[in-house]
């Protein structure tokens, strides 16, 4: 009896391997000018994702992980596609783990990451070695993709004898349970992962990371729910309604990727929401902004204010604590607080 308990608790924790049909993972490369127009490569089949026209090696190429429960399909994969479509500087390819990040979070999707993840290391190893660039590669990962990406940067410096070290991990409201206040059971996302690790806070505590733990970290609206816009809490779990201050984190994102917005997230250094709100903040040489413009030679914590629908940012208002209440589109609707759905 004794041992059948020791054994649950060590896979509730993470720490015991489950069978994962990782071959069921694909890279699928977007290329535009629509979502639609994509190629998909199996994980092992970088040789030819390399060879792929549309790839071009002089670019900065994004590796995109999505989240628990999500896939291909979701709203957020389409958005975030679109806005990097809208550049022509950086390839985008996206990691299809929809089979691996389905099931039980604590049984089966945290166990099948831990595993994931090493096994992208030494397929990105390979490609590294075959032409593409690591100066110019950067990973970013929504919630359990942003936990992920730190399992691959650690891999690959791990692989490499501390040779080989991504240059930029971005964690957007990386996942919380069972990666912090665990004793270490899950190593989360941190400042060692990567050259430079900016981590975006949206809904510390309860989905989203309830630290600082990147070389920078963003805390817009003071990185906790309910963030501008969105609805009170229903808790019902993994609801849209529960889920909007966390996915708030992508939507920031992809509104600083985007050409089509002119104003950006200008963020300020400060001890902590309360000494921001008070306008007790550290003098910076140089202007901040969150997002994918976020310099890479800055550390420590910063904070903003958003709008409550798009465009989010408020440029340099959002440096100036105002009440919530006069945030643009805060009327707690969730209907109000993003675009309409993209077609799919």
């Amino acid at each position: 009896m004794h041992k059948a308990i020791k054994n649950k608790s060590r896979l509730l924790c993470g720490l015991k391997s489950s069978k994962a049909d990782l071959t069921t993972a694909k890279f699928i490369l977007y290329y535009g000018p629509s979502v639609a127009d994509s190629d998909i490569y199996d994980l092992h089949d970088s040789k030819n994702l390399l060879e792929d026209e549309h790839l071009d090696l002089n670019k900065n190429t994004v590796l995109y992980l999505h989240g628990y429960l999500e896939d291909p399909d979701v709203e957020s994969i389409h958005v975030i596609a679109e806005a990097y479509l809208e550049r022509n500087d950086t390839n985008l390819i996206v990691l299809d783990w929809g089979e691996l990040a389905d099931g039980n979070y604590i049984f089966d999707a945290v166990v099948n990451a831990k595993q994931l993840g090493p096994e992208l290391a030494k397929v990105l190893l390979d490609m590294f070695e075959h032409g593409l660039d690591i100066e110019k590669f950067h990973i970013v990962g929504h919630s359990l993709g942003g936990q992920m990406a730190g399992i691959i940067g650690r891999e690959i410096t791990r692989r490499s004898k501390g040779v080989l070290k991504i240059k930029r991990i971005t964690g957007l409201d990386p996942a919380f349970p069972l990666f912090y206040l665990t004793a270490g059971l899950a190593a989360h996302l941190s400042a060692s992962d990567a050259e430079f690790v900016d981590v975006i806070h949206t809904d510390a505590w309860l989905y989203g990371a309830p630290s600082s733990t990147g070389t920078v970290d963003f805390w817009p609206n003071g990185g906790k729910t309910l963030q501008p816009g969105c609805p009170k809490r229903n808790y019902k779990m993994l609801s849209d309604n529960d889920l909007s201050s966390h996915r708030r984190s992508w939507w920031f994102w992809a509104e600083s990727v985007s050409d089509r917005f002119p104003i950006k997230f200008d963020a300020v250094a400060a001890k902590s929401w309360d000494d921001f709100k008070l306008n007790k903040i550290i003098e910076s040489e140089q202007p901040v902004v969150m997002g994918h413009n976020c310099p890479t030679n800055i550390h420590g914590d910063f904070y903003l204010q958003t709008n409550g629908l798009t465009p989010y940012a408020r440029g340099k208002d959002g440096i100036i604590y105002v009440d919530p209440k006069e945030l643009l589109g805060n009327n707690n609707t969730y209907e109000a607080s993003v675009p309409a759905k993209v077609e799919q």
